[in-house]
């Protein structure tokens, strides 16, 4: 995070969105920390990874065994980012991103514990989308007669 230190010093952002991911590495032999992973229905590993999703540039990374669900640790991975922001960077607003697969408690805990605002992607489901139809009806009541933000239709 020196990188991130030196820019930020010079010119801080007035937010800064924490993209984290993770991915799947196909391994080949015995690779140390390698396993099957049921999902991506092949043998590697599966790291998570931070973002600045705004530029693209990797803030963090850890290997992580293959067979790991997307969450695994998260809470641990990102803790020491978050403290190294609240100490150097006070005044940077903070917002994270995540699939679904981040979707936990533990983690929600930990960002409003930090006050860090964010954007979790939630799988469809039947309740979830009965509760949110409201919603979508008030955003196109809103939001319709303005053409600029509307989606075209076909």
């Amino acid at each position: 995070m020196a990188l991130f230190e030196t820019i930020y010093q010079r010119q801080p952002p007035k937010y800064v969105v924490l993209d984290v991911d993770s991915t799947h590495i196909d391994t080949y032999g015995n690779q140390e920390e390698n396993a099957y992973n049921y999902h991506y229905n092949s043998k590697g590993d599966h790291p998570l990874m931070l973002f600045d999703g705004l530029t693209g540039d990797l803030f963090r990374v850890i290997l992580r065994k293959g067979s790991v669900y997307t969450s695994t640790g998260v809470v641990e991975f990102l803790t020491p980012v978050l403290q190294w922001f609240e100490k150097n960077f006070p005044q940077i607003e903070l917002i994270l991103r995540g699939d679904s697969g981040f979707a936990s408690p533990e983690l929600y805990a930990l960002l409003e514990e930090y006050q860090v605002k964010y954007v979790i992607r939630l799988k469809t489901n039947n309740l979830l989308y009965k509760n949110s139809q409201h919603v979508e009806k008030v955003f196109y009541e809103t939001f319709e007669q303005d053409n600029s933000i509307m989606p075209r239709k076909i």
